[in-house]
C-alpha cells in the first residue's frame, strides 16, 4: 500500500460524506460545523499527518459514549438494553480517510472476496446472495442436482475478534506500516462510557475497555472486520467445493454478509 498523505481535500470528502447532525461523541461537534466551516480543513489535515506520524492521538478521541437504549419497559435486566456507541466526530473524520485509503488498496489489488457482500460499494447488500440463492434453488430443483448447504451465525462476531487478529490481518495485506502502527496504538486506547437516560459514567475509573473486537461507530470497523474474516474465504474457495451453475463456470463456495455465512 502507497504512504499515506492526508491532504484538505481528503478532509473536506470525508466531511461531506457524513451526515450532518448525527450524535457526536465527547468532542460534542457535529460534521455540520466541519462542512460550513472549510477554513479549518487544512488546519485538520495536518494535524491528521502529525497524529498518523507520530503514531498517537489523546486518549479523548478514542473514548466513546456508550447509550444504553431499552428494548422494552422492563429495565431491570441489562440484556434489555441495546448499546449504541458515538464517537467523536474528529476521529470519525480521520478513520473515514484512512478507510477509503484501505479500500482502494484493496479494491486495486482484488483482495477481498467476491462472496463478502458487506462493505462492497456499488452492491446491493442483501439483495445480491439472496437471488444467487434463489437461482441455485430454481436450478437443483429443475435439474433435480444434490445440493448441501450449511449456515453459521457467529455469536457477538463484531465484539469477538481478538486485537492481535486484527492487526496481524493489516499485515497479512500489506496495509501501510505507519497506518498499522497508528491504528494499534489507538486499539490499545480504546475506552467507552456507559451513558443511562442522559446521565454519563464520567469518573476515569468508569471507562470501560475495548479489549476484543473492533471499535463500533467509525467508518473503518465494518472493513477492517471484513477484512478478519477474508482469509476463511480463501480456504473456502480453495476447497475445490461448491456448486456450478453450468459445466464449466465458476463455482459458488459460499456466500458471505459480513459474519453471516452460508
Amino acid at each position: 500500500m502507497d504512504p499515506v498523505i492526508i491532504t484538505p481535500d481528503d478532509v473536506a470528502e470525508a466531511v461531506r460524506r457524513a451526515p450532518n447532525w448525527k450524535s457526536p461523541g465527547l468532542d460534542g461537534l457535529h460534521h455540520y460545523w466541519l462542512k460550513g466551516f472549510m477554513v479549518c480543513h487544512a488546519v485538520l489535515a495536518r494535524q491528521f499527518q502529525e497524529a498518523l506520524d507520530q503514531k498517537s492521538l489523546p486518549s479523548l478521541f478514542t473514548t466513546g459514549i456508550t447509550h444504553l437504549v431499552p428494548k422494552d419497559r422492563d429495565s431491570t435486566d441489562p440484556s434489555n438494553y441495546r448499546p449504541i456507541t458515538s464517537l467523536p466526530t474528529i476521529y470519525k473524520t480521520l478513520t473515514s480517510i484512512l478507510s477509503a485509503r484501505i479500500i482502494r488498496h484493496l479494491n486495486s489489488n482484488q483482495v477481498m472476496s467476491r462472496a463478502q457482500n458487506g462493505c462492497r460499494g456499488g452492491g446491493r447488500g442483501t439483495k445480491e446472495p439472496l437471488l444467487i440463492d434463489a437461482v441455485i434453488g430454481k436450478v437443483v430443483k429443475r435439474n433435480r442436482r444434490n445440493l448441501s448447504a450449511a449456515w453459521i451465525d457467529y455469536k457477538k462476531a463484531f465484539d469477538s475478534v481478538p486485537h492481535t487478529w486484527l492487526k496481524r490481518v493489516l499485515e497479512l495485506y500489506k496495509v501501510d506500516c505507519t497506518v498499522r502502527d497508528f491504528l494499534g496504538q489507538c486499539m490499545g486506547q480504546w475506552s467507552t462510557i456507559l451513558c443511562h437516560l442522559g446521565e454519563r459514567m464520567a469518573a476515569a475509573e468508569n471507562h470501560i475497555r475495548i479489549r476484543m473486537g473492533n471499535f463500533q461507530g467509525d467508518c473503518l470497523s465494518p472493513t477492517w472486520f471484513c477484512l478478519s474474516l477474508n482469509p476463511l474465504s480463501t480456504l473456502l474457495e480453495g476447497s475445490g467445493r461448491g456448486f456450478q451453475l453450468r459445466r464449466g463456470g465458476t463455482k459458488v463456495t459460499h456466500l458471505f454478509y459480513m459474519d453471516d455465512l452460508k
